[in-house]
Parts: C-alpha cells; structure tokens; sequence
C-alpha cells in the first residue's frame, strides 16, 4: 500500500515554527516573540513614503445618507376585467373586485328600446345585461374604490 510522501517541517528561513496543535489547545493565544518584523519576501527594505505622516486632525466623518425607494407604477387602465394593481391605501398589489351599477349607456339603451316599441317591460333588458353597465373596481383587502369604467 502507498503512502504519502514525507512532510517538510523546514518551514521558511527567517520565520518561526508555527506551534504544534497540542501547544495551541494549552495556550490558545501564544505570545510570538516581539522583534523587527522582517520585510516581504523578495524586497531588501520597506519603502519609505516621501511625505511625513499629516498632524492630529479630527476624523472626517462623512454625511448621514438616507435612501428612499419609490415604486413608479404605470397607470392602471381599468376596464371590464379585473385588474392588478398597487392599492392606493393598503398599499398592497391585488387583482381588483368589480362590482357593475347603471350608467349612461344602461339608461339610453333602455330609451332606445323603448322608441322601438318595446315598452311593456322588454326596454329593462340592459339593467339586467352586464355588458351595458359601468364597473367599479375596488380592492379586495381594504373595500376601497380603486377606479371606475364607464362605458359612455
């Protein structure tokens, strides 16, 4: 059966030995040796910055920013379907409940009827036909009219 190979404990020149774990499980936080810290691998000398560090000042503290989000919505066409719109009032995105009352269309569909000799009750059909009637949508969470449609 193979085996893996050998491994190298050298560690780099100039670094210490990282502890063994029996050593960090009794002292968790070792005291490494204080002394020049030696500099990056590859480079002779720590650059030195031309300009002198600037005196005390007091800390820049930047503005307070506040964000606020606005949701634009495009005009909710409202038709004889249901819509889905942002309530107005509760704030909420609902499919909107209609509700269908008479209107100008109903009434004059009903004069027309009656000019045409329907008289005897046939000149009511449009206040019992949807399709002649105005829609009022409102919002399913609040009750709140949301828009109307007219059909004249």
């Amino acid at each position: 059966m193979a085996t893996a190979p050998p491994m190298e404990t050298a560690g780099f020149p100039g670094f210490p030995q990282p502890p063994s774990y029996e050593e960090t499980m009794i002292n968790p936080h070792p005291q490494y040796p204080q002394g020049p810290v030696p500099p990056p691998y590859g480079y002779s000398k720590v650059p030195q910055h031309p300009y002198p560090p600037p005196a005390s000042s007091p800390p820049v503290t930047s503005p307070m920013v506040s964000v606020q989000t606005i949701y634009v919505q495009p005009g909710a066409v409202f038709r004889d379907q249901p819509v889905q719109a942002l309530c107005p009032a509760c704030s909420q995105l609902v499919v909107t409940r209609m509700e269908y009352d008479t209107g100008t269309m109903t009434w004059l569909s009903c004069l027309a009827l009656s000019f045409f000799g329907c008289v005897y009750g046939c000149c009511l059909i449009p206040f019992c036909v949807d399709s002649l009637k105005d829609v009022n949508h409102y919002c399913p969470n609040c009750n709140k009219l949301m828009g109307v449609y007219r059909r004249l």
